[in-house]
């Protein structure tokens, strides 16, 4: 199997969420804290699509773990650069939102911790995380 479905079922395995945010807060250290407005855990399933070194297309299937209206924190084990424009599919509610890297973060498991941007805020991209 892939990275990928193993990082998920893993993923899958934790059984109090409270336990798995205290760990993913440890291995993610989050930078200063600059945001607009107020980030939230979301545990949000997301296609990640868009150009690797060499400019070789990928795509990539993750979890958006703290998020806003202006982007959030998502975690690949493709390589991506600040500036890099990717493509969010939002798999709880179909949306797609175009975004940019703004930064990496620490890695753990083979994964990077990926801070992304959207050009404006949207409000609704992470709808189905706050009903």
């Amino acid at each position: 199997m892939s990275k990928l479905w193993d990082r998920l079922r893993e993923l899958e395995q934790h059984q109090n969420r409270n336990d798995f945010i205290k760990g993913t807060q440890d291995n993610f250290v989050l930078g200063s804290d600059r945001r607009s407005s107020k980030r939230f855990w979301a545990f949000e399933p997301v296609l990640v699509y868009g150009r690797a070194a060499a400019d070789d297309p990928f795509h990539e299937g993750t979890e958006a773990l703290h998020v806003n209206a202006r982007g959030g924190l998502i975690t690949l084990s493709t390589a991506v650069s600040p500036g890099q424009t990717l493509l969010l599919i939002n798999k709880a509610n179909l949306k797609e939102q175009k975004c940019s890297v703004v930064r990496q973060e620490s890695s753990y498991l083979n994964r990077t911790a990926v801070i992304v941007e959207f050009p404006q805020p949207v409000a609704d991209f992470w709808e189905a995380t706050h009903d």
